[in-house]
């Protein structure tokens, strides 16, 4: 699935400006959960076998693309940056709430 995915946004979503949306890209590949289509992405840019990046952006307004130049590629990191800033921040929480 990981190469079916990877191999149709490099053919078609090169760029921010040409992002799919998550539920547009499962419903192509027939992937009947959010959860199931991140773990794909996650799955590709772990992979060394597929050496273009996917940059994703959040929300209603956001998706998947194939990242086409050094902005973009930073944009990618610094919000997957941000969200594991945000869930360590929410382990530190958690564990502060669990010696209340």
């Amino acid at each position: 699935m990981e190469e079916r995915v990877y191999k149709y946004l490099l053919n078609n979503h090169v760029g921010r400006e040409n992002m799919i949306k998550n539920r547009s890209l499962r419903d192509l590949f027939d992937i009947h959960s959010d959860k199931a289509m991140r773990k794909v992405i996650q799955n590709i840019r772990e992979d060394k076998n597929f050496p273009r990046i996917i940059g994703s952006v959040s929300g209603k307004r956001g998706g998947f693309y194939i990242c086409d130049n050094e902005e973009e590629i930073e944009e990618t990191i610094n919000n997957i940056r941000y969200r594991a800033g945000q869930m360590y921040r929410m382990c530190h929480i958690l564990e502060w709430k669990m010696n209340l």
